[in-house]
């Protein structure tokens, strides 16, 4: 998704109007900062993309090939995590 400054819009409106109309889709920022979305007419505004939400900084692109946070590891337990659970829960009350 493109996106764009405010200022360069408003003196390339037509064009980018045009661009958007044709499929495209406009991130508009203000300071650098993603403030707006222009899509065409009949674009389904409320469902958004993936790439959509990385362009507005909603989310972070994961690294390929990476599932789980750096610093955690797996650890096999000989119990059910229910029955672990209901323990700790137990020395609340």
């Amino acid at each position: 998704m493109e996106r764009i400054g405010i200022r360069e819009l408003r003196q390339d409106l037509s064009n980018q109007v045009k661009k958007v109309a044709g499929g495209g889709s406009l991130v508009i920022t203000v300071d650098g900062e993603p403030k707006a979305r222009l899509i065409p007419i009949g674009a389904p505004a409320g469902e958004e993309t993936l790439g959509d939400l990385i362009a507005r900084g909603r989310v972070l692109p994961g690294r390929a090939g990476s599932y789980r946070p750096s610093g955690f590891e797996r650890v096999k337990v000989k119990r059910p995590s229910k029955e672990i659970l209901d323990e700790i829960r137990a020395d609340r009350i």
